[in-house]
Parts: C-alpha cells; sequence; structure tokens
C-alpha cells in the first residue's frame, strides 16, 4: 500500500455569496452567513493539518470586500435582530473575515502559516451583476475584469512571506487600513473571540 503525502502551501477562500432576500439553508443557517463566514471557517480549520504540513510557506488568503469597512463585528451573525438587508449583512460577513484573519494570526503564528485578508475591487462579474444590478449598470465599463480583481490574490500567493504581513489586510498589492476614520468599527474587533465560540457552537449541532 503507498502511502501519499498531501500537503496545502496555499489556501484560497474566494468563495461568496450576497444574496439579498433572507435564505435559509437546510442546515438552518442564514445563506449569505454558511457561505461566506461558517465556509471559510469551516474550511480554514479543516485543512490547518495540511497547511502545516507546507509550513513555512504556507498561507491562507481571504477573499473579503471594501464593503467591509461600513460594517462593525457584531455578534448577531445571521441578522436576526433587525429586518435582513442582504447588503448590510455581506459587509457584516466580510468584516468577520477579517477580524478572523486577525484571530487566526494569533492562533498559529507558531505553525508557520500566514493568513491574509484583501480587497479585490470591483470586479464585472455575474455575482455583482445579479446581487447589485443598479451598481453594475452605473459602473458598467468602469468596473474591474476577473482578472484585474485577482491580481493581488496571485500577488499574495507568490510574495515570499517575509515581505507580507500575516493578519493584514491587503488592496491592489500593499497593505490597507482595516477601518475607516469615524466608522467606529475598530473597537468592535474585540468580540472576534465570541464570534469564534458562536461559530463552534453551531457547528457542533
Amino acid at each position: 500500500m503507498i502511502e501519499v503525502e498531501i500537503s496545502i502551501a496555499t489556501l484560497v477562500n474566494n468563495a461568496g455569496l450576497l444574496e439579498n432576500n433572507r435564505v435559509t439553508t437546510s442546515e438552518g443557517f442564514e445563506l449569505n452567513f454558511a457561505v461566506n463566514v461558517l465556509g471559510t471557517y469551516t474550511m480554514t480549520e479543516s485543512l490547518l493539518p495540511l497547511l502545516e504540513k507546507a509550513a513555512p510557506d504556507a498561507r491562507v488568503i481571504t477573499v473579503s470586500s471594501g464593503g467591509m469597512y461600513t460594517a462593525p463585528l457584531t455578534t448577531d451573525l445571521q441578522f436576526s435582530d433587525a429586518k435582513f438587508n442582504g447588503v448590510e449583512q455581506y459587509a457584516r460577513n466580510k468584516r468577520i473575515q477579517v477580524a478572523l484573519t486577525e484571530k487566526w494570526t494569533e492562533m498559529y503564528e507558531n505553525k508557520g502559516i500566514g493568513f491574509y485578508a484583501m480587497h479585490p475591487g470591483w470586479a464585472e462579474t455575474p455575482g455583482v451583476s445579479r446581487a447589485l444590478p443598479d451598481f453594475s449598470k452605473a459602473l458598467s465599463g468602469k468596473l474591474r475584469t476577473s482578472e484585474e480583481g485577482a491580481d493581488t490574490v496571485v500577488w499574495l500567493a507568490l510574495q515570499p512571506k517575509e515581505k507580507l504581513v500575516s493578519g493584514a489586510f491587503y488592496f491592489d498589492r500593499a497593505e490597507a487600513p482595516k477601518h475607516l476614520m469615524f466608522a467606529a468599527t475598530s473597537g468592535s474587533h474585540a468580540l472576534i473571540s465570541s464570534v469564534i465560540d458562536n461559530l463552534r457552537s453551531l457547528l457542533s449541532v
């Protein structure tokens, strides 16, 4: 019997969704949250052993969004405390991804894995056209191509790790701020441990 040693050098969390209406999965999760947060968290945590095998060059790149600038971190993960707003839920999800990237760096910095979040810019994709039709129409011809949106992802995957900052947020091949002035989001990242506890609880059901 031949044993094959499998390792993963780079994981890109790129699956994402902006569903404007409240949709619940068969497991009982709000759909945006299930894809953007539970999916990202589960994939990353599940593959940590294989990423460790590729250390010290292993890295996790999570595709967030500039939409996260409008949303503080919240423990209302499934948007249960107010009338549902898909765009706001998407922004909340993307904020969680950035905070998770920070926390993963803190938790696993001794495992030789780098964690990076990034904003691809606004690209002209079928998902954007479907979820934000007015936005897509107004900026038709001015949005980025998919290839342009992917540029920083590829750059992060190929850069020597010593040139990158684990836990950072990147845009256009450069480290970018995670919070905007007067947006009242900076203090919210203190909630990330509670968010992770909630995720673990939901996944154990």
